[in-house]
């Protein structure tokens, strides 16, 4: 299977000559705003606690619009409880969208505190991968341990890290999705 099938199937583009270009621009972009998420933190997270914001409040509309329309009594009320939930959270994110990106971080140490906590627990009840599992679960507790413990200014710089972290590598695999593509226009 030559390399451009392989991209075929990842996406699909009906002749790669005309697509790379678009895709390495796109990556090229990408790259740049990862680069912009590591060297300002503060407008990063600002715009993550925006996003997260508006996310909750699109849930909270739409949570209550299914609640209301289309499923049971019992279903209704926790749909739209949920719904009237998401709204204020979103809109007091969208309040202080810097506590609301803090806030993520926050939530982010919790879930790897209690993840860390069961593959412990996974290691002691002799589960396969033990070694794995232990380094992983000690390496979960003490970041989220961290995460939770810190301060706001951390949980923005750690936010802004995994925003940076993800933007730059999916930059790096468009840009090299985009000469893979290229090279196998011009076989």
């Amino acid at each position: 299977m030559s390399n451009y099938s392989k991209a075929q199937g990842l996406f699909p583009i009906e002749d790669g000559s005309k697509g790379w270009g678009w895709i390495l621009a796109y990556g090229i972009f990408l790259i740049f705003g990862g680069i912009l998420a590591f060297f300002n933190p503060i407008a990063t997270g600002f715009a993550t606690g925006v996003v997260f914001g508006v996310s909750l409040v699109i849930y909270g509309v739409f949570a209550i619009i299914a609640g209301v329309s289309a499923l049971s009594t019992r279903s209704k009320i926790l749909e739209i409880l949920l719904g009237i939930i998401a709204i204020l959270a979103g809109a007091f994110v969208l309040f202080d969208p810097f506590q609301g990106a803090a806030s993520l971080g926050w939530a982010i140490g919790l879930w790897l505190l209690v993840s860390g906590i069961f593959q412990i627990i996974y290691v002691f009840q002799g589960g396969h991968d033990r070694v794995w599992r232990a380094l992983l679960g000690v390496i979960d507790i003490v970041l989220g341990g961290y995460l939770v413990i810190s301060g706001p200014l951390t949980g923005l710089a750690f936010v802004a890290a995994m925003v940076g972290f993800s933007f730059l590598f999916r930059g790096f695999f468009l840009t090299s999705l985009a000469f893979t593509l290229r090279k196998a226009a011009r076989t």
